[in-house]
């Protein structure tokens, strides 16, 4: 049964390396991550904290968890390419901003909810540490790690002169997800990327409980027999 989660704490990590300048998905693949991240943040629903991590050579917490919905959209709006892609040091990051609210909330008496890492990338780890460590340390903590496939086989970019080609790294991304228990998704366009985001919201604004139905069953039964006792006076009378 899918009942609204009142309370969730959720990262967005996202590539901003100079490979998000390539053109395979329109009008690139940057601006096309933008238009969707913002519309990641419009179908939270409003009590989730959402923070906002980026990631290139290094990577940087940008919005730590909140419920502040302008200020993640403001610093999408205003985010900044550069080199190189650090898958790993973005998990790490966005764990580090994940436990770092929780202990807030721990030291002012209020109960960690649970959290999530949505990670979206469109090429290959280059820098940083390796992600199987980023995977253990998501694990260690029991945070899955969702993770979003962005753009095609056949990206290219531009560099001094030399086309350089840009494809996806399917596979990382996807032990990433599996290993960590989160989800796994592949976006080859701007709509696709759209329909991942709200597809991966609405997972996040919900949760699947089991719910005890034997009551119901309960009730049922008692009311057959409540309806078999009449019928058989009924039908005693008639004899009779």
């Amino acid at each position: 049964m899918r009942v609204p989660r009142e309370r969730a704490t959720v990262i967005m990590a996202v590539d901003v390396s100079l490979s998000m300048e390539a053109r395979d998905v329109e009008p690139n693949r940057f601006e096309a991550m933008q238009k969707a991240a913002k519309e990641f943040v419009d179908v939270l629903p409003e009590r989730i904290n959402l923070g906002l991590v980026t990631f290139a050579g290094t990577a940087t917490t940008l919005v730590p968890p909140t419920t502040d919905r302008e200020q993640v959209r403001g610093a999408i709006d205003n985010l900044d390419l550069a080199e190189s892609t650090a898958i790993g040091e973005a998990i790490f990051t966005s764990l580090t901003a994940i436990q770092n609210f929780q202990s807030t909330l721990e030291d002012a008496g209020e109960e960690a909810p649970p959290a999530r890492v949505v990670l979206l990338s469109d090429g290959y780890p280059t820098v940083g540490r390796d992600e199987t460590l980023a995977i253990d340390a998501a694990k260690d903590v029991s945070i899955p790690v969702s993770t979003i496939a962005f753009g095609t086989d056949y990206g290219t970019l531009d560099l001094d002169g030399d086309t350089v080609p840009v494809p996806v790294d399917r596979a990382t991304l996807e032990r990433i997800a599996d290993e960590t228990g989160g989800s796994y998704s592949e976006a080859a366009s701007a709509e696709e990327l759209e329909e991942v985001y709200a597809d991966l919201g609405s997972q996040i604004g919900y949760t699947t409980e089991p719910k005890d139905i034997s009551p119901r069953f309960v009730r049922v039964g008692v009311l057959v027999l409540l309806v078999g006792a009449v019928l058989s006076l009924l039908w005693t009378n008639r004899l009779v």
